[in-house]
């Protein structure tokens, strides 16, 4: 590289002159300005490069004034190095920038000098060149822009640029190549830029007769040229349409600019000919059009033609006109009107077009002499019409240009009516009603209602529109709604404020608030308390802050309104706080304040507690230090929230946690600023920032201790995630590391003092060696998440190399684990590796591979591990070819390609190595051999699946069935075993041998295509663009892909295709879109042979959709640049449609596979696949043609795939869901949008649509005739949104047909016909269209038939339900129609014999029961009450009565009557309903059961307490009588649901039922110990069981509640199943802390013992691996503390797990300490493993299964509860020394466990002092068992010393134990010492003594 050269020769020149005496600090200023030039030269990331630039950048600025004295020859170099660079940098403006700088400053003193310089670098440009290449035009285009003296000298050379410019431009117009358009590209940016710069320049050859004008005459017509399409870069397209408006403006007079404008668009509209353009003559030639000329040209000139020209008077037409209205307007308009696919651009143009004329606004009318839009202008009403058509538009950018349109040409509108003194101004009214027609969910509601906002006024807006309050909390639930109408409340309350301040001049801010209050306090009240977490969390941050910012006053109305004891206060609390502090930056905790963030702090619930702690941790200063307060807070929050489930939670923890961290470190800056400068004046006051920087060095040292105590095996995923994120924030935070990748968050200049004053006080040793092998452990988790976020941290902050004992351990390890048959051990493997690789020095390379040809060194360690790896595959291939059975057990190939890939691709250094001259040949035979073995791997192992045996053997044309795989396998492991085939064998469950191979090869396969995908993608974009000769020879690309081919075609198993597929991928992107020609052939001619392959039959696939064979398509077709055309997709896309659509033979084969259908499948896969995006929006119309004809197809392959590609296609053009409910009319497009978007699908639909209606006709002989495609197109008409369309709307065509489907005969099609009615009805029609449904019921006795009346009454009721909901039926309309529908009451009466119309006519009425008269509704209930009376108990209906649908009926009418007597709360009607549950049919009574359960509605408490008397008097009969389980659990259920508050029954209904309880309980007690039912019976029997309980205090005698006690115990275990740990933990929730209080209250031994288990219980259901398991059992937690009086009695705040664990430790320690099962309960809670079995079985290094057994409870962390329960358990011992008891008690636990604790600390020492760091001993620390053994060991030896030192206090002998307690410590004390050394426990304190932890229980 010249700049290099350059730089080198620089030096060489600096350092002789910087040896004469007066020059020498200055020759050393500029040796540091070159080295950093060199290290920007020499850096590979952009981050990086900047660094140096800017680093040079200031170098140059401190030493620049020096260079003026120098001579300039002495210069000369520098200017000629600087220049160099400049011209290398031309691609990245920045750097060219920055250059630039130091240019600028060269030349202040050498200013001729420099200028002679850089007009020999450009004249070096244009130096015996005609065509101007692309970095030469990138040049000039770079020094045009940035550079003056560039600039200076083109501006005098301009001629001769042209030339070559014009050149230039011809001839890339005429290349056909690819690369052409880049070259395009940068030629015509080239033009733009010259028409810009210099006008002046350029005006002369245009607007006049002067020289070389036919120059820019060629110019000219090259440019229109491109306009028109001679290029099909679309971007290239639009800059020419720039340039050309550049060139327009050169015009000084704005007449000729006119005119040259109209000449154009003549020229775009008239073809071939001459017109002049000025004084430029132009020929034009025909080009096909593609219409898109048109949108460029006037983009253009829209975009940048000067306002004068636009605006001129135009002579030529014979009326006033100007560019602007009449010749812009009908192109734009004639654009807009276009379906073409540049949606983006269309609605840009009419939005500028809109700007340009509000600009232009006063001109246009000196013209016009009229206004733009008059009275009933066609002008504005079209204008008008196209923004309304087009706002719910879901092209990309569209919402964006839409709303800037609509305020655009609403500020027109008023300008002009204050213009011309017009006070009407009908176009808001008309706006604001079209606003209010649309429903809520439509984000085009709120955009528009924005705009009209300061024209109508608030007052009008809110006055009008009644239900924008609840429409913006609704909106504020939903994702894609939430920014608009955020965006309307801001608006509102910026004009209100305005308002209000106008209207009373001296309005406090207490006034302004309390006018405020009173329109929006409850509605953002409501918000700030919502339940739905989404709306509560976006009115936080988006109402809230807006509300406190614009009125400040209103937080006292807020705290008002907020304060609560509830979650959901709690939570609004915390927000109002948090805003205050946002806008304030103050945060007063004191008092209740404390006591109530504190409560917060523990809350159960996740976003209350997050809440919390971002108060804690933001602040609008950085430097705002933590107060104590806060950072003691800090401290008891975050040990309790390290293992939380959630992933945002985690994220969102760390990123509070990095922000406090900021605070501290910017705070502590600071100080240190102060003290600097203090001492310096010797000033030091008597503030001493000591103490607050020692806080803030502490936390974080406590912080970085905290997280890595909890990197151990024996921690739980959640737990070690956690801690690695707040690892990561303290590194990322509190180091001086500069990170490459990131543009933010860099370390401070002055970070060094900072680390260094905090390293003088011992702390921050953030890289001991501690800290590393905590790390290392980590590298060896079973969880990818952990083992890459450990890896990163290692890299990007620990010194560069591992210490070398360390190194080669590792590699021993990373060396077994790669080995490993376990996917994720050998992926573990990997990582070590990579992780190995890139912290390594020469030495320990040295150490690593000895028997290298030469010493390794760090430029070519990636070629040493890389040519390990591979010699470690060929070992393992060749194993795997003499016995695959043995191979796949002892040495798997995919480890070593795992560790390979991450080697090759994911070490950046490696592809620096590559590019290294003396590395590049080593490189090139590595890769080749490399894809050459990875080639042979695959048809190995394709071959073996297909019982191939030996290369020769012929292959199969498509991929074996599994069947055949799985003989194959068995085969395999035959011969491995050595046995004879045996016959006869079939086994259901897969061998263990079966699963290795499997898992070998697919695994391996996958593993193939990544690393093949991953070194194209790397290895192809690094060599210049200059030479596009690939650095691999052809062939070996041809090899890959033949692999990638063989796989997709011959494979069945997913996993292995979606691999495999995932490095296609980016194998034919890295070919596509590489220069070289024959690369670029690849895909292609893959994709040409494999539509080939596709119209032939193939063998049978038909269970897995084709195979691999579509993602073949897929990934090819994803390799094309989105940016330019796709030609391999049109052709693709058009070869399937028509394959799809050949008919089929008459005679085909069912078990084969059918070329039309593998094309389905394709297109399927085409448009599922994420990767095509947007590209194939333009093929919906056919496809969907296609597949509505494939469902009538006779083939069961084709309608099935045609559902697929149904399914998928509808999934892509409708978007993604926006709610869970498929009903929900919350999301997707209206139909106006829709079939704007796909007009000729609208057509295709309604044709299918007529089709089916006149197939439908008569039965024939009791046949239906069904349209197979009319249940398709009804459910895509069914997913769209109701919109706001008026009567001409797109889709009203299908309302007629869709109302002639109700009397489809099909049950199904008149259901989905009713569901698609709803999106097409217009919301202006809507009561039009229910009248005539209701007009159109049938009388009694007519001739409807009974399908056309259950159609009808069911469109009804979806549109009732759907007005209902967006409330926008007036009252009269909806009484109007009650009123026909309580003519037709007979519909619901037994003279209308089908139960389903009398259920669907009785549901309408429910919609309308608010609309009907008194007297209706009360005959309604007495038929419906009547209906149900002949039911009664164990009564059947007589099988002469039975209707289809009469127990749907029955339940609609129990339903009806129970929503009847919720609303009412009628004595009558409540009766009514208890008598149906006391006597009714079994199914009734289950109707009345679920709607309890279910709670619809409000139920009133009389209501309540009635259900609640029958259920419970009712009970004992059912569990005597009733032997239907699913019936009792019903019961159960609903009547635990009514319970589920015990208070809220009186005293007297608890005597009463004393009797009863006590023999329910006992059947019910029998019912669970039998466990004969199902686990959910179980569940609601154990829960009744409790609430007896709680009812009767009576009920807890003893045997009872050890009864209960025991069956908890029983569900209560890890190996029970969740429903039942649920029931357990449900049931201490409902009555465990009344019996623990009970036996508190009566001091019963055995009560005590009982409440002791049932804490034990709630200990273990709170490790729970199922969260709602432990968010139960935290309740009954929380519960326990408040009644131990930990909690204030007027309120229980339900508190986190962790801390109800705590909490539940606490009251064991306060409350229970004299009960002897107390310490027993806790020591169970410790791991019982035996260490030296587990070490022993560590040194046997068995072979590894393939699986590993999975734990019963893999969130339980014994080894972190062993150090939790050691305090408490210490404590326990000290409590009860006194106790002759007890001291009995610790003798027996002396006896059985000391000699065992003793005997496993001396193994524990001999064996970690073997070695310094073994291989075994880096394998131990990634042990979990190990961990949990050793921190077992370690609590039972300081419990064994504790227990030592009371008894030789009591003078008492432990005779098994032949130490003293003093001699046992300090053998403890050595061997946490030796563990600690090899990072396997933290140091235990052992001075606990009386008080380790509170002895109170702190009230939360």
């Amino acid at each position: 590289m010249a700049a290099a050269r350059e730089a080198q020769a620089c030096l060489a020149f600096y350092r002789r002159l910087g040896r004469a005496e007066p020059l020498q600090a200055l020759g050393r200023a500029v040796l540091a300005f070159l080295e950093k030039l060199q290290q920007f030269a020499g850096g590979s990331v952009k981050r990086c490069k900047d660094k140096h630039l800017e680093e040079a950048l200031l170098l140059f600025q401190e030493m620049s004034k020096g260079l003026w004295e120098l001579d300039d020859a002495d210069v000369l170099p520098l200017v000629h190095c600087v220049l160099a660079f400049q011209l290398e940098t031309t691609s990245s403006s920045s750097s060219f920038h920055k250059l630039e700088q130091i240019i600028v400053k060269l030349s202040e003193g050498k200013e001729s000098l420099v200028a002679e310089e850089v007009d020999k670098l450009m004249s070096s440009l244009m130096e015996d060149k005609q065509v101007l290449s692309p970095g030469d035009l990138q040049a000039v285009c770079m020094f045009i822009e940035e550079s003056s003296l560039g600039r200076q000298h083109w501006r005098l050379n301009l001629a001769p640029l042209l030339l070559r410019v014009a050149a230039t431009l011809n001839m890339v117009l005429q290349d056909p190549t690819a690369r052409s358009e880049e070259w395009s590209y940068i030629t015509v940016k080239t033009c733009l830029q010259l028409f810009q710069v210099m006008p002046k320049e350029v005006a002369p050859l245009v607007w006049s007769e002067a020289e070389n004008r036919e120059t820019l005459q060629s110019i000219l017509r090259s440019l229109l040229q491109v306009v028109r399409g001679q290029t099909a870069h679309k971007d290239t397209r639009l800059l020419a349409g720039t340039a050309l408006s550049m060139l327009v403006n050169t015009a000084a007079e704005p007449e000729r600019g006119a005119r040259a404008v109209l000449t154009l668009f003549q020229l775009l509209d008239q073809g071939p000919g001459e017109l002049r353009f000025g004084d430029l003559p132009v020929e034009t030639s025909a080009l096909a059009s593609d219409g898109l000329e048109r949108l460029v040209l006037t983009r253009g000139l829209l975009t940048c033609c000067k306002k004068e020209i636009l605006s001129r008077r135009l002579d030529s037409f014979a009326r006033p006109a100007c560019l602007l209205l009449d010749v812009l307007f009908p192109a734009v308009w004639a654009v807009s009107k276009e379906q073409k696919d540049y949606h983006y651009y269309r609605y840009q143009v009419f939005s500028l077009w809109l700007q340009r004329i509000l600009e232009s606004l006063p001109e246009i009318w000196k013209v016009r002499e009229s206004r733009v839009f008059g009275e009933n202008s066609e002008l504005l009403h079209r204008l008008s019409q196209f923004l309304w058509n087009n706002a719910e538009s879901p092209a990309e950018g569209a919402a964006e240009f839409i709303h800037s349109a609509f305020q655009h040409l609403l500020e027109i509108y008023h300008l002009e009516c204050q213009h011309f003194e017009d006070l009407e101004r009908p176009l808001y009214d008309q706006f604001l009603q079209r606003i209010l027609t649309m429903p809520w969910q439509i984000k085009a509601r709120y955009f528009p209602l924005c705009a009209i906002l300061p024209y109508v006024g608030s007052e009008k807006v809110l006055d009008t529109y009644k239900d924008l309050p609840q429409h913006l909390l609704n909106c504020l639930a939903m994702n894609h709604l939430c920014p608009a109408a955020s965006d309307l409340y801001k608006a509102i309350l910026q004009q209100q404020r305005k308002h209000w301040i106008t209207g009373e001049a001296r309005a406090t801010e207490e006034e302004l608030a309390q006018k405020w209050a009173l329109r929006w306090l409850p509605t953002l009240t409501s918000a700030l308390t919502s339940p739905i977490a989404f709306l509560q969390s976006n009115a936080s941050n988006y109402l809230l802050l807006w509300t406190l910012q614009l009125f400040p006053a209103s937080y006292a109305f807020l705290a008002d309104s907020c304060f609560g004891g509830d979650s959901a206060h709690l939570r609004a609390w915390v927000a109002l706080l948090n805003g205050r502090k946002i806008i304030t930056g103050a945060l007063p905790l004191e008092g209740e304040a404390l006591e109530r963030l504190a409560c917060c702090l523990h809350s159960r619930e996740e976003n209350i507690r997050l809440a919390a702690l971002n108060l804690l941790c933001c602040s609008p200063r950085t430097n705002q230090t933590l107060s104590e307060v806060e950072v003691g807070l800090l401290k008891e929050f975050l040990p309790l929230n390290l293992n939380c489930d959630s992933s945002s939670f985690r994220q969102l923890l760390q990123a509070a946690v990095k922000k406090a961290l900021v605070r501290l470190r910017d705070s502590s800056l600071s100080r240190l600023r102060c003290k600097a400068q203090n001492d310096a004046t010797e000033q030091s006051a008597g503030t001493d920032p000591q103490g607050a920087l020692a806080r803030a060095v502490d936390f974080v040292e406590w912080l970085q201790q905290l997280s890595i105590s909890f990197l151990t095996p024996g921690s739980n995923y959640q737990r070690k995630k956690t801690a690695l994120l707040l690892l990561a924030a303290v590194l990322e935070t509190c180091t001086d590391t500069w990170s490459p990748t990131r543009k933010k968050g860099q370390p401070p200049q002055n970070m060094a003092a900072l680390l260094s004053w905090a390293r003088q006080k011992g702390c921050w040793d953030f890289f001991s060696r501690s800290n590393l092998l905590a790390l290392l452990s980590c590298l060896q988790d079973s969880t990818n998440e952990v083992r890459e976020l450990a890896s990163e941290l290692l890299i990007r902050y620990f010194p560069p190399a591992f210490p070398e004992p360390t190194a080669v351990a590792l590699f021993e390890r990373a060396q077994e684990a790669v080995s490993s048959p376990r996917v994720q051990e050998a992926e573990a493997g990997a990582v070590l590796m990579k992780t190995i690789l890139q912290k390594s020095d020469s030495s320990t390379l040295q150490r690593l591979f000895p028997e290298g040809d030469a010493a390794p060194t760090l430029q070519r360690r990636g070629l040493c591990f890389a040519r390990y790896l591979l010699c470690r595959l060929q070992a393992h291939y060749a194993m795997a070819r003499q016995d695959l059975l043995q191979a796949a057990s002892t040495t798997p190939m995919h480890g070593v390609m795992v560790a390979l890939r991450r080697c090759l691709l994911e070490v950046p250094e490696g592809a620096v190595s590559m590019l290294k001259g003396e590395h590049v040949q080593s490189w090139q035979e590595l890769l080749r051999s490399l894809v050459a073995l990875l080639g042979d791997i695959s048809t190995f192992l394709l071959g073996v699946l297909q019982t191939r045996q030996g290369p020769n053997a012929s292959q199969q044309a498509a991929a074996p069935s599994f069947a055949e795989m799985g003989n194959a396998i068995g085969s395999l492991i035959t011969l491995g075993k050595g046995l004879a085939q045996q016959e006869g064998e079939d086994s259901v469950l897969l061998s263990e041998e079966h699963n290795l191979i499997l898992t070998c090869c697919w695994v391996s396969v996958k593993e193939i295509g990544l690393l093949l995908g991953g070194l194209a993608e790397k290895i192809l974009p690094l060599e210049p663009l200059a030479e596009p000769e690939p650095p691999l020879p052809l062939t070996v690309f041809k090899m890959a892909a033949r692999v990638f081919q063989e796989v997709l075609l011959k494979c069945r198993h997913w996993g292995a295709v979606e691999g495999c597929s995932v490095g296609f991928a980016k194998f034919c992107t890295a070919l596509l879109n590489h220069p070289h020609p024959e690369l670029q052939a690849l895909p292609r001619t893959m994709l040409a042979q494999g539509l080939e392959l596709l119209s032939g039959p193939r063998s049978s696939s038909i269970t897995r959709r084709a195979a691999g064979f579509p993602m073949l398509f897929l990934c090819i077709l994803v390799g094309e640049d989105s940016a330019r055309p796709r030609p391999l997709l049109a052709r693709c896309i058009q070869t399937l449609l028509t394959l799809a659509n050949m008919p089929l033979p008459e005679n085909w084969d069912q078990t084969l596979d059918l070329p039309q259908v593998s094309a389905l499948h394709v297109l399927q896969t085409l448009v599922r696949g994420s990767g095509l995006g947007t590209a194939l929006l333009q093929y919906v119309t056919p496809m969907m043609a296609l597949l509505l004809k494939a469902l009538g197809s006779s083939s069961w392959a084709m309608r099935n795939a045609a559902i697929q590609l149904f399914s998928a296609l509808t999934a892509r053009v409708l978007g993604p869901k926006r709610s869970r409910d498929e009903s929900c009319a919350q999301g997707g497009l209206s139909p106006q949008a829709f079939f704007g978007r796909y007009p000729q699908l609208r057509e295709t639909l309604l044709g299918e649509l007529h089709s089916a209606l006149e197939t439908a006709g008569v039965p024939e002989r009791g046949r239906f005739h069904l349209c197979p495609s009319l249940h398709a197109i009804l459910t895509l008409l069914a997913k769209l949104q109701p919109g706001a369309d008026g009567p001409s709307s797109l889709s009203t065509c299908f309302l007629e047909p869709l109302l002639q489907l109700a009397g489809n005969p099909i049950y199904a099609v008149r259901v989905t016909a009713a569901k698609a009615l709803v999106p097409v009805v217009p919301t202006a029609e809507l009561g039009k269209i229910l009248l005539r449904l209701a007009g159109d019921l049938a009388k009694p006795g007519g001739v409807l038939s009974h399908n056309t009346l259950h159609g009808c009454l069911l469109q009804i009721r979806g549109l009732l339900a759907y007005a209902a909901d967006i409330n926008c039926l007036p009252a009269d309309v909806m009484q109007s129609v009650a009123r026909q529908m309580e003519g037709q009451f007979w519909l619901v009466t037994p003279a209308q014999r089908c139960p389903l119309i009398r259920s669907a006519y009785l549901q309408v009425m429910s919609l309308l029961e608010g609309s009907c008269t008194p007297g209706f509704a009360k005959r309604l209930r007495e038929v419906m009450s009547s209906e149900l009376e002949g039911f009664k108990r164990g009564q059947k209906a007589r099988s002469s009565e039975l209707q289809v649908g009469s127990a749907v009926f029955h339940r609609v009418i129990t339903r009806f009557l129970c929503n009847e007597a919720a609303s009412s709360a009628g004595a009558e009607s409540v009766d009514a309903l208890c008598l149906l549950l006391q006597g009714a049919d079994v199914d009734i009574q289950s109707a009345i059961l679920t709607w309890v359960i279910e709670g619809e509605g409000k139920r009133s408490k009389a209501l309540e307490k009635r259900l609640q008397l029958i259920l419970l008097e009712n009970l004992q009969s059912v569990l005597q009588e009733r032997k239907d389980k699913e019936f009792l659990k019903l019961y159960l259920e609903a009547l635990v649901h009514l319970c589920s508050d015990p208070s809220s029954l009186s005293h007297a209904i608890s005597h009463k039922l004393l009797g009863s309880a006590v023999a329910c309980v006992h059947v019910l007690l029998s019912l669970v110990e039998t466990e004969s039912s199902g686990p959910d019976l179980l569940f609601q029997a154990l829960c009744v069981i409790s609430l007896f309980f709680v009812l009767g205090s009576k009920l807890r005698d003893y045997p009872l509640l050890e009864r209960w006690c025991l069956m908890l115990e029983r569900c209560s275990r890890s190996s029970s199943s969740e429903v039942l740990r649920m029931a357990a933990a449900r049931s201490l929730k409902l009555a465990g802390a009344d019996v623990i209080q009970s036996a508190l209250d009566a001091s019963c031994p055995s009560r005590l013992s009982v409440a002791v288990r049932l804490m034990d219980m709630g200990i273990y259901l709170l490790q729970d691996e199922d969260q709602e398991v432990r968010r139960e059992a935290s309740v009954f937690a929380s519960l326990v503390q408040h009644r131990s009086g930990a909690q204030p009695r007027d309120s229980c705040v339900f508190i986190q797990g962790n801390r109800g664990l705590e909490c539940l430790l606490h009251i064991l320690l306060e409350k229970f300490s004299g009960c002897q099962e107390t310490f027993d309960s806790l020591l169970r809670h410790l791991p019982t493993l035996e260490l030296s079995n587990i070490l022993a079985e560590l040194e046997a290094n068995k072979a590894a299964s393939l699986y590993k057994e999975d734990e019963p409870n893999v969130f339980a962390e014994p080894a972190v509860l062993s150090q939790l329960l050691l305090p408490f358990l210490l404590q326990l011992l000290d409590r009860v020394r006194a106790s002759t008891q007890t001291c009995e008690f610790i003798q027996r636990w002396l006896k059985a466990t000391g000699p065992g604790i003793l005997h496993s600390l001396q193994h524990c020492r001999n064996w970690w002092s073997r070695d310094a760091i073994a291989p075994l001993h880096m394998k131990a620390l990634g042990c979990a068992k190990v961990h949990a053994a050793v921190t077992a060991l370690l609590v039972k030896a300081t419990l064994l010393v504790h227990a030592l030192d009371i008894l030789e206090e009591t003078h008492v002998s432990a005779t098994e134990i032949h130490y003293t307690s003093q001699e046992l410590r300090s053998e403890l004390v050595l061997v946490q010492e030796l563990l600690a050394q090899q990072g396997m426990a933290s140091t235990f304190s052992l001075d606990y003594a009386v008080a380790v932890t509170r002895s109170s229980v702190r009230a939360v």
